[in-house]
Order: structure tokens, then sequence, then C-alpha cells
């Protein structure tokens, strides 16, 4: 009797209650990533450090969800989707409430890493839980919901957080959350049904998750050093062994039954192309969310609200044009809607290198909004890009492996954009944001400009890559064909 009153519950009642309970966890886990972007001025001379050390609350923050998805998502397996993710939910409060409580830079950045935790449990386990016990008749359009809160969580992050910096302090940029963690915890408990638990008798691939967490780091924090200007022994060698740590990592990973990341869904030739447009679009995007606060207060001089603003218009456009993708990727095809999404991003990121230090807030609002409508249009057809070459077998394992290559281009995004910051200026963005002099502004305005076209560039590269293995793809589709007849 109460097996059927569970199964009233869950084909009447809970779709609705179950999307409510999850999708809190799907945004804030990435609106948060974003959220202190806009702060890292204000965090640098708050604390009197430079922007490459502030910048470590956001990177730090991503690499924990990088490193710990592919655990949690085994995990997951073994101890219920459910369990883990109301404690995720708890594990990220607990997170966000440390940090709001923070009085150094070290507690802030220990604080964000639990978050972090707590972050990759939430994106472990929410497609799963979607896919798991939603209605089939609406699970696309509930996976569409989500994949949507993924975008527009990442990129309303730094708008929201001009608001909030501008009329309070830091510190409330954490408190926020805390009473929408509280009330999504109480929801997961009451609504997420209980899941099976998969006995599984392969181990944990410990070694390759530890050849993973030194070599992403090694790598970015190399990336951060030459961009403030060093480059010594020390720094020499922490870039071999992130080399040495990733070329072992593959050759573990090869002989692994069960590894840290299953390479082998990345074998099909749109799959790896499908998943590079995933790292270089959100390293585009974050890193753009990254640079523009340090444009826009630093060179134009607005407020922090008023940069908020701007950015919302990334983000509101996103939202928009997301839902509007699916359908013409239903009416043309995913790979060409891809195409056209990444011929609209070249085009956003060259219209973004134009700008200039006189440039109008409404020029910078309307090239922010073509970046929303490339990224809105771009990413729900590559996710089914990918998912129509992966197995039905594998989709768990491929929708957590999108969660970390959407989080390794957040993380190297955000290196990237301050590398550049920095690269081109005689001291550090924090010293010319405390000083104000004027002679750097063509130093900082090259450097501006050059990543973008560095990430148009990039994208450009993406997109022959795609039309090139597209085309061997059909031609080994055509011999096959041919062979058959």
């Amino acid at each position: 009797m109460v097996k059927q009153d569970t199964s009233i519950q869950l084909n009447k009642v809970t779709p609705l209650l179950l999307m409510l309970s999850v999708l809190p966890g799907t945004f804030l886990s990435h609106f948060s990533a974003g959220l202190v972007n806009i702060a890292l001025p204000n965090l640098s001379l708050y604390f009197e450090v430079s922007v490459s050390a502030t910048q470590w609350v956001v990177t730090g923050y991503l690499l924990m969800v990088m490193l710990f998805l592919p655990i949690m998502g085994s995990l997951s397996d073994r101890y219920g989707k459910k369990q883990l993710h109301y404690f995720g939910y708890l594990v990220f409060g607990v997170g966000i409430t440390f940090s709001a409580l923070s009085f150094s830079l070290g507690l802030l950045i220990a604080s964000r890493l639990l978050q972090g935790i707590g972050a990759a449990m939430l994106q472990a386990t929410n497609m799963a839980i979607i896919t798991e016990h939603y209605p089939e008749e609406k699970r696309g359009e509930a996976l569409g919901i989500i994949s949507t809160a993924v975008g527009v969580g990442a990129m309303l992050g730094p708008s929201a957080g001009g608001f909030i910096i501008n009329w309070f302090t830091w510190h409330m940029l954490f408190w926020i959350q805390v009473p929408i963690i509280i009330a999504s915890v109480w929801m997961a408990i009451r609504f997420i049904p209980n899941d099976k638990k998969e006995p599984t008798s392969s181990s944990m691939d410990f070694v390759g998750a530890a050849l993973f967490g030194i070599t992403v780091p090694a790598f970015i924090y190399v990336l951060n050093q030459i961009g403030e200007g060093q480059f010594n022994m020390f720094l020499a060698t922490i870039a071999v062994i992130g080399v040495l740590a990733f070329i072992a990592f593959i050759i573990w990973t090869k002989k692994r039954e069960n590894p840290f990341i299953h390479l082998n869904l990345f074998s099909p030739p749109m799959v790896k192309a499908g998943s590079l447009i995933i790292v270089v679009s959100y390293m585009a995007t974050f890193a753009t969310m990254v640079v523009i606060p340090f444009y826009l207060q630093g060179i134009l001089g607005v407020s922090p609200s008023v940069s908020g603003l701007l950015l919302m218009t990334y983000p509101l456009l996103l939202a928009i044009f997301g839902p509007i993708s699916g359908t013409l990727s239903d009416k043309f095809g995913s790979y060409a809607v891809v195409l056209a999404g990444l011929l609209f991003m070249i085009g956003s990121l060259i219209c973004l290198s134009l700008l200039t230090a006189t440039s109008s807030l409404m020029m910078v609002a309307v090239f922010l909004c073509f970046l929303g409508i490339s990224m809105g249009v771009l990413t729900s057809p590559n996710y089914s890009l990918i998912i129509g070459y992966v197995s039905i077998r594998y989709i768990g394992i491929t929708t957590s492996s999108i969660a970390l290559l959407r989080n390794l281009g957040m993380a190297l995004g955000t290196a990237i954009g301050v590398t550049f910051m920095n690269g081109f200026m005689d001291g550090s963005m924090t010293e010319w944001m405390m000083t104000g002099n004027e002679r750097e502004v063509a130093h900082v305005m090259t450097g501006f400009t050059s990543f973008f076209w560095f990430m148009a560039g990039l994208t450009f590269v993406m997109l022959i890559y795609v039309i090139i293995k597209n085309i061997r793809l059909k031609r080994a589709e055509n011999r096959g064909l041919e062979m058959e007849t």
C-alpha cells in the first residue's frame, strides 16, 4: 500500500516539486561561481593582495567541482542520489556560511573549496535525478530547464554581484544564498524520491583523481604567474610537474577499467568536437565576465551596480535564446545550429575586441547581448550533438563529464582572463586599480583587446575543427553504406 501511495505521489505531484527541489542546487552551484567575479577588484583591495591571489576564490571553487564531480558520481551510485544531493546542499551551505564569516583571504579560499565540494555533489546528481524520476514524456523539457539554469546561473552571478557589492560589503555575496539553501534542503528531503543504490565491486580510482588534481591546478597556477610577469626555475618546475602529471594521467586512465574520467566516451569524433566546444565556449564567456568588470570600473569609471546591470544583458539573452535554439535544432539539426552559434560567438568576441577607452555603455551592452545570443544558440544543440553519439547506458557518465568540462572551461577562462589583463602591465591590475595611473590605461586596453582576439581565434579554430570532423564522419558513413551495398 505504501508503494502504491508513493507511486501516485511521484506521478501526480512530484514532477513540479521535484524540479523545484533540484533547480536551486543547479542554479546556485553555477551562480556562486560567477558571483564573486565582479568582486575580485574589491577583494584585492580589501585584503591588500594581488588579483592573481584573489582569483583563487573563483578558481579554487571550480577546481574542487572538477576534481570531485567524478567521485561524487560514483558515490551517488553507491549510496543513493537523493542522499548525496541533499547532503550536497548542507556542505554547500556550510561553505557559504564560512565564506561570509571569513576574516582572511586564506579562510575565504578554504571556505570556497568546501563550497566547491558541495557544488560537485549537486551537479553530479541533478540531471541523474531528473532522468530517473521525471515522466518520460516531459524528460527532455525538464533537462532543457536544467541546462538553461546552468547557463543563466553561471552568467547571472557577475551581474547580481555588481548590485550587491555596490550597496553592501562583499560578505553579503554569500549571506544572500543561505535562506535559499535552507529552503532547498527541506524540499530535497521532502520531495526527491528515494532511489535504488547500485552495488558495485569497482574501487575508486584515487590515483587518477590525484593525477588530475595535480595537472589542472599546476597549469592554472603557471598561467597566473606568467600573467604577473614572473617566470623562474620554480615556475618551470611546476609546469614540468603539470605536464608529467597529465601524461601519467592519460597513460593510467587508458589502463583502468573504471577510470576517474572515462576517456573512451570522447572517442567518437563529434563527441570529441562537442566536448572541446564546451571548454572553449565557457572559457570565452566566463573569462569575459572576469575581464569586463575591470574595463567598466577601471577604464570607463562606472560603479559596480552599473557594471552588474550591463553584465545582466548576457544571461538575459542567453535565457531567451536557449529554448529557441532547441526548436532550431529540431528543425535544422544540431550540427547546423552549433555552426551558427560558433559563427555568432566569433563575431561577438571580435566586436568586444573593438571596444576602446571611450566606448559608450550602450555599445558594451549590445556586444554583451551578442555574446549572450551566441551562447544561447550554441549550448543546447551542442549537448544534443554530444549525447546523440553516446550509448544510452553511458548517459549518466556523459552528463557528469559535460558538467566537468563546463567547470574546466570556467576555471581556465578565469586564469586566462587575469593573465591577459596583467600580462601587458608593468605592475599588476590591483596596483593600477588603487593608483589609477593614466599611463597604464593603454597597457590595460592592450591586454583587454588581445584577450578577445585570442578567444575569437580559438573559437575560429574550433569552428574549423568541427567542420573537418563532420566531413570525415560523413565520408566514413558513406564508405560504410557503399560496403553494405
